[in-house]
């Protein structure tokens, strides 16, 4: 019996977290069907996603083969037992004709078809939630961009978003895999099976497993929470982070992780304040239309392709209003409380960030040999 290699592209804030969640503790609990492979390949232990495919792919410096390979994938499914193996990553959405080739090529070798599964969402929804999410995050490299229009943000986006051409990434697929068995998906709630990510792409699939996500998505920050994240940016950046990092792996990315963490402790007051009762709307009407006009071809493309009306279920779904309100409106108190908190995540390293930047520094000086003392320098003591 021909094996398959099921792709899961995501798109992007389509459930793909979830999904990636589930088979990833199924697999690790043993929970997955003997013909079933969710392989760590490609991911490693404590990953849920196949990045580490998706950078070799692409030849980048974070490519690790310490996290495996396309070649070990190949290998794995030749020599397993598995008669279906899954792999999934929301960058696979954003590949070039030739790197979907080589997939294609790696099935071969390996004796598998290719079933390729891609979820498709409303451009505004993801623009709205999208932008949140890059507000919420206070990236640093971001603090002098966070200002610019909201229907600018395409310009500044730390994804390039020509992914929302649905139509003209789901004909590049069957273009570089011509026997692919393409399985497109409208990510609209009521339009998933069960109503439910995880349930819809088991099925879609058709997985011998019953599982169930989240039902809700995980984007839900009120304005006044995102708009106070805005104005923490260039605060966030010109913190003095760098110098308590001195000697962990990558300054960078551990700031990135002492960021999460003030995020997290800053989200959960906020909640308590009654911030984020209802998520923060930033498209407006007219904004929503121009995106609707401007992608209208590859959503009748799409809807060709998956065999339903995905522009008729766009312009029939209801869209939240624009909810904006005025930053002068909130409470000075409630404004003091979070700026304390902020400020004092910013200017105290959490303990699980010290005991990485010392496990770091640790590592450093083991690796670097004891400097030998010429007899000059002896005889001048």
């Amino acid at each position: 019996m021909q094996k398959t290699l099921i792709v899961h592209s995501g798109t992007f804030k389509t459930g793909s977290t979830a999904i990636q969640t589930f088979l990833a503790r199924a697999s690790r609990e043993g929970k997955l069907p003997p013909e079933v492979a969710y392989p760590t390949i490609g991911r490693g232990e404590h990953s849920i996603q196949h990045q580490n495919l998706y950078s070799q792919l692409l030849g980048e410096v974070l490519f690790s083969p310490a996290l495996g390979t396309w070649e070990q994938l190949v290998e794995s499914i030749v020599s397993g037992s598995a008669e279906t193996t899954v792999i999934s990553c929301e960058a696979f959405s954003m590949l070039e004709p030739e790197h979907i080739k080589a997939i294609g090529e790696y099935a071969r070798q390996a004796g598998a078809k290719v079933r390729w599964v891609h979820y498709v969402r409303d451009q505004a929804t993801f623009y709205n939630a999208f932008y949140v999410e890059r507000l919420m995050v206070m990236r640093p490299e971001h603090a002098e961009l966070v200002d610019l229009p909201f229907e600018d943000f395409r310009e500044w986006s730390p994804l390039d978003m020509s992914f929302l051409r649905y139509g003209e990434f789901a004909d590049t697929i069957t273009d570089a895999i011509p026997d692919v068995d393409l399985r497109l998906r409208p990510f609209i709630r009521k339009e998933l099976r069960h109503g439910n990510a995880v349930a819809d792409f088991l099925d879609t699939c058709e997985l011998p497993i019953q599982g169930e996500g989240a039902g809700t998505s995980n984007v839900g920050s009120g304005w006044r929470t995102v708009e106070t994240a805005r104005h923490f940016a260039p605060i966030v950046a010109a913190a003095p982070m760098r110098g308590r990092l001195r000697g962990a792996d990558s300054w960078k990315a551990t700031r990135l992780r002492w960021i999460q963490i003030i995020r997290g402790d800053y989200v959960t007051l906020t909640t308590r304040l009654g911030w984020n009762k209802s998520s923060a709307v930033y498209m407006t009407p007219e904004f929503r239309r121009q995106l609707l006009d401007e992608y209208r071809d590859d959503n009748l493309t799409i809807g060709k392709l998956g065999g339903f009306s995905f522009t008729d279920m766009i312009e029939q779904s209801s869209f939240p209003d624009y909810n904006i309100g005025d930053y002068a409106s909130i409470p000075g108190d409630e404004v003091m409380q979070v700026m304390k908190l902020v400020m004092q995540g910013l200017h105290t390293i959490p303990e699980e960030i010290q005991e990485e930047v010392e496990a770091g520094r640790a590592r450093r000086r083991e690796a670097t040999p004891p400097r030998r003392r010429s007899i000059r320098s002896i005889l001048r003591r």
